[in-house]
């Protein structure tokens, strides 16, 4: 296990390093929103995929199956490949470059889902071993949307749609769900986690089927709304959750990332039932440029970074029993 965390961790490093030189890039995009929206996207495979695969292997749990080993090696690749559709012009090489990234996906999500099934068939599959499961599956759905984004293929979104829905699978469906199900680790059994984690996936489909159906960041469908306020009700409590459970860390720093992630995931969450539902209520609600701007950036860079990098330190350990407790000082002294 030492070898493939180095290598996740070598290439989150890379990655970071890759990502703050190309703030200073011109990407082949739109300028405005579009652009913005490609940085946010960007910043999940370069870093917090790497960080977040490392933190849903604990270290402790024997020699690494070979999916992972592999997945640890088309990562780092994969990422790197992403950052160079989004420099080329939009086309077939562009549309390649990015077929790399769902190629590394697609591992991550082979991986995680063999690990639940053999789970599930040897004892049982807690919910928070589910949702990590749920969440890495949902990863290659981002990377299919940011292919379709660069390589040119007309699906009657347009440019913005396409890199809005690479960013909601990416940061809404994969990330949100990994982070909750690594904070359902340090959890014992509960019936509110468990309702908690699957309003967040149902609300993760209901939003992307209300875009599709409304072709567009704002459809004003019912399926669509009804979307927003599951996953963000379901995101806010799980967020407040991670805060308060962040505080019994016996890790101090990991416990301020955790806290700092959630605290992120709160406020983002909450504009994003501002945005959809605040014209309904009679409230000015922004537009997308400045949704991008402000709740992009909370869910990428507070959310989502903030929490790979203390969830990758905490490094929570499930339990070996179905359904059993995980030991408090296991959950909360684990380091990286």
């Amino acid at each position: 296990m030492p070898a493939v965390s180095v290598r996740l961790a070598r290439a989150a490093f890379a990655g970071m390093v890759a990502w703050v030189a190309l703030l200073f890039v011109r990407l082949a995009v739109a300028p405005g929103p579009a652009e913005e929206v490609a940085h946010l996207v960007l910043l999940a495979p370069l870093v917090v995929v790497p960080l977040l695969v490392d933190a849903s292997v604990p270290a402790s749990f024997g020699s690494p199956p070979r999916a992972l080993v592999l997945a640890s090696w088309l990562v780092g690749p994969g990422a790197w490949a992403a950052a160079a559709s989004l420099v080329v012009p939009v086309g077939p090489l562009a549309g390649a470059l990015a077929a790399v990234w769902l190629l590394s996906a697609g591992s991550v999500a082979v991986w995680a889902l063999a690990g639940a099934l053999r789970e599930w068939r040897e004892r049982s599959l807690p919910p928070a071993e589910a949702l990590l499961a749920v969440g890495w599956a949902m990863l290659p759905g981002g990377a299919v949307w940011l292919v379709l984004a660069r390589s040119g293929v007309d699906t009657g979104y347009g440019e913005l749609v396409e890199l809005l829905t690479a960013a909601h699978f990416h940061y809404a469906g994969a990330v949100a769900a990994v982070w909750a199900g690594l904070l359902g680790r340090t959890l014992g059994r509960s019936q509110v986690y468990a309702g908690l984690s699957a309003a967040l996936v149902t609300g993760f489909w209901g939003v992307a089927v209300g875009i599709a159906w409304g072709r567009g960041p704002v459809g004003g469908s019912g399926v669509e709304t009804a979307g927003v306020v599951l996953l963000a009700s379901a995101a806010v409590a799980l967020g407040v959750w991670g805060v308060v459970r962040a505080g019994r860390f016996e890790d101090r720093k990991a416990g301020l990332m955790v806290a700092v992630s959630g605290g992120a995931l709160t406020l983002a969450m909450g504009l994003a039932l501002w945005f959809h539902v605040g014209a309904r209520l009679g409230l000015l609600a922004p537009d997308v440029g400045w949704m991008a701007a402000r709740h992009g950036a909370l869910n990428a860079y507070g959310f989502a970074l903030w929490g790979a990098l203390g969830w990758r330190r905490l490094r929570p350990r499930p339990s070996r029993r179905a359904g059993a407790t995980p030991p408090a000082r296991q959950a909360s002294s684990a380091t990286a």
